[in-house]
């Protein structure tokens, strides 16, 4: 008797399945995510599962081949610059993955499409584990998966919020994380100070102004010190210790104003609110990638209420 594999159904189901599952890991990691670029190593993952079918194990074990076709899917879906961002992203996936299928199984037996008599004697899975089945559980099972890892998250102290800066007649909005360890003070002003990437900052300077920030800092301090000393004092050269360097000098400034968003409950309805902090801004010009792709910058947790 031949076996008979339909195509369609088994590249459908593994999509979807592959798709939940780095849909999920990118939620939970909170990482940019692009819809092409997710269809695009799901599609990869679907048609793997169907070319296992047809190859030969004895040339090279499956497992070794499952790794590189993960890893790869991986590099497809999301922007990896660091090992150790890519091993976060692996582990996670992987766990979404078997989370996924453990929770299909799962909401099976608890739907009722399974007596508990039939579990002794093995139950007839084919009878009822329809394709339509499948796809609703995985939905659940993913929400599951991404309501856990957030709560998770949240737990382990990881806090973050939004910010606004004017300067200039400009202002941009940054999203940061709020770190207690942070204990940056400004040498003359005595402020704290909040310190964000230039990518995420840029559209508060014109081209002149950028030469400070991307430029020979003290150059630039030096040059408009003797030309408008009312916008020198707007500027500021910060020693910090930095993400990645042991010690830093970054180029600051003073902003007209730092807001960040918070909520509060009124009755039944939470309603957001702007709150005016007093900081100076550091940009680092140099080391956005140790931010992460969601965050533009890092706030002293005593800033924050």
């Amino acid at each position: 008797m031949k076996q008979v594999i339909y195509a369609d159904i088994i590249f459908l189901l593994n999509f979807c399945m592959d798709f939940l599952a780095l849909f999920a890991a990118g939620r939970i990691l909170g990482l940019k995510m692009s819809a092409f670029r997710l269809v695009l190593a799901s599609s990869l993952g679907a048609l793997y599962c169907i070319f296992t079918f047809l190859y030969d194990y004895s040339i090279l074990p499956e497992i070794i081949i499952n790794i590189l076709v993960s890893v790869i899917m991986c590099f497809i879906a999301y922007s990896i610059n660091s090992l150790i961002k890519f091993t976060k992203i692996f582990v996670i996936f992987y766990a979404a993955c078997f989370m996924l299928g453990g929770g299909i199984e799962a909401l099976y037996y608890l739907s009722g499409m399974v007596k508990t008599e039939d579990i002794i004697g093995g139950p007839d899975i084919n009878s009822s584990f329809t394709f339509h089945t499948v796809i609703i559980f995985a939905v659940v099972s993913t929400l599951i998966i991404i309501f856990a890892g957030t709560l998770f998250k949240r737990r382990s102290g990881v806090s973050d919020t939004e910010i606004i800066i004017g300067f200039m007649g400009r202002e941009v909005r940054v999203y940061t994380i709020i770190d207690s360890g942070n204990l940056l003070y400004e040498p003359i002003s005595s402020l704290p100070v909040i310190v964000v990437t230039l990518q995420s900052a840029a559209n508060l300077f014109d081209m002149n102004t950028i030469e400070f920030f991307a430029g020979d800092s003290v150059k630039y301090l030096n040059k408009i010190n003797e030309s408008n000393l009312e916008t020198a004092l707007k500027f500021r050269i910060v020693p910090i210790k930095s993400v990645v360097d042991t010690k830093a000098i970054l180029p600051a400034f003073s902003p007209e104003y730092i807001k960040y968003k918070t909520k509060n409950r009124h009755g039944h309805r939470k309603q957001e609110k702007y709150t005016n902090i007093n900081a100076i801004i550091a940009v680092d010009n140099k080391n956005a990638a140790a931010y992460g792709e969601k965050y533009g910058g890092i706030v002293p947790a005593t800033l924050i209420d």
